[in-house]
Formats: structure tokens, C-alpha cells, sequence
């Protein structure tokens, strides 16, 4: 079944006569991808489907196997710990402003 691939979409990939479980990490034109193994973390670079692919080639999209959900992150950048007191920024500021100025305290 050829499909269009996403990145993150997991595929089976055969090189050589062996299959290997991918995920695509990019997609380079219409037929053409680049996916990771997931085992190894090799990179596999102009991985087409079978019908697509080059004489030359060595590998080649097997099977599709999934997508992989990639959640993005619902915390806010203001719910970050450990940052700097806003008093604590404003003297720094301000102490570095002086010394910009040539006013130097020790």
C-alpha cells in the first residue's frame, strides 16, 4: 500500500533482503524520504517505495506501519522552575548598566 509519509510515520523498510522498522525524519520531495532506524538509529537517506525506487538502490519501503503521535508540550514557557527573582534581575540590570557607564562599585 503506497501512501504519503509524514514525518514520524514508521514504516518497514527492507535493505538487502532484511527488514528494519523506520521512522521518517524527513521528506525530502513527493517520493523521496529519509527515515531512522529505530533499533539502530542509522540514517537511511532516499528511501522510496518499492514502485519508485532507483535500479541502483539497495533499500526500499516495505510495508507502512503506523503514525506516530507527537504530542506537543501544553506547559506554559511562564511555569518554568528555578528562574530569576524579578528583584534579583532588575538589581543585576541595573549593576550592569552602571558598569557600562564606567561606574564601577565595589
Amino acid at each position: 500500500m503506497r501512501k504519503k509519509l509524514k514525518i514520524g510515520n514508521l514504516v518497514r523498510v527492507n535493505f538487502i533482503g532484511s527488514n528494519y522498522i523506520c521512522e521518517v525524519i524527513e521528506v525530502v520531495d513527493k517520493t523521496t524520504y529519509k527515515a531512522r532506524n529505530i533499533d539502530t538509529g542509522v540514517i537511511i537517506p532516499n528511501l522510496r517505495w518499492k514502485a519508485h525506487m532507483d535500479k541502483k538502490s539497495v533499500w526500499f519501503i516495505q510495508d507502512f506501519i503506523s503514525e506516530k503521535n507527537t504530542t506537543k508540550s501544553t506547559r506554559s514557557i511562564g511555569t518554568r522552575k528555578k528562574t530569576t527573582n524579578k528583584a534579583e534581575l532588575d538589581q543585576a540590570i541595573k549593576k550592569q548598566k552602571d558598569f557600562v557607564k564606567g561606574n564601577i562599585k565595589k
